[in-house]
């Protein structure tokens, strides 16, 4: 299980942890896959490439339909929380692998963390994400998956492949509420165990074999 562990507030923090920590990853080219607004571009040192349906891409395009880039054209391909989004979890993973030529870095919703669970338990929703809508969504999250089935799926598709998991983490909120605070500073150290029920998120980074 992951033994690395980092504390955030929000995307941007979030991204922010992450450059810092593997800064070695953003030095070449970069592909970042579901860029939302390009925040990473303004961090890494690297050319920075973003692709997405949605916010400030560089390249406007509906990632559930593949990747339009090159076989390893990039030196790392970057996908922060996007994969939950797409009909085809697996076919997009393989995208990701396909067109990168040394690494991959992911980070995937952990749903089963102790605030969702409490949520559902007083008949809340969990998150804007799912749930039934009157309407159709198109930015909302298609599955539904805990902290170790992240780590296990990611595993698998990275063998598939030909990708090793090279480094891995646990991420979690932090929270300025002081009672949530505790919980979650508690949940983090008490070991590896307990990472499905207080991580909010799993990371991962690829590279090739």
């Amino acid at each position: 299980m992951a033994s690395k562990r980092y504390f955030f507030r929000n995307r941007k923090e979030k991204l922010e942890i992450i450059n810092t920590n593997f800064a070695y990853l953003f030095s070449g080219r970069v592909l970042d896959v579901g860029c939302d607004e390009g925040h990473l571009k303004k961090l890494i040192k690297g050319e920075h490439v973003g692709i997405d349906k949605y916010g400030k891409p560089d390249i406007l395009h509906d990632i559930s339909q593949g990747l339009p880039q090159e076989p390893k054209s990039f030196e790392t391909v970057a996908a922060f929380d996007v994969l939950e989004h797409m009909d085809d979890i697996y076919f997009v993973f393989d995208e990701l692998c396909r067109v990168s030529r040394r690494w991959v870095i992911v980070t995937l919703p952990n749903a089963f963390e102790w605030r969702f669970r409490l949520s559902f338990l007083f008949g809340r929703p969990i998150s804007g994400k799912y749930g039934l809508h009157p309407t159709p969504q198109s930015d909302r999250h298609r599955w539904i998956f805990s902290f170790k089935e992240a780590r296990r799926f990611v595993e698998k598709e990275a063998q598939k492949n030909g990708f090793t998991v090279l480094e891995e983490a646990a991420c979690y909120y932090k929270y300025n509420q002081f009672l949530p605070k505790i919980i979650n500073v508690a949940g983090a150290f008490l070991g590896k165990k307990c990472q499905n029920l207080f991580a909010s998120h799993y990371l991962a980074v690829l590279e090739r074999k």
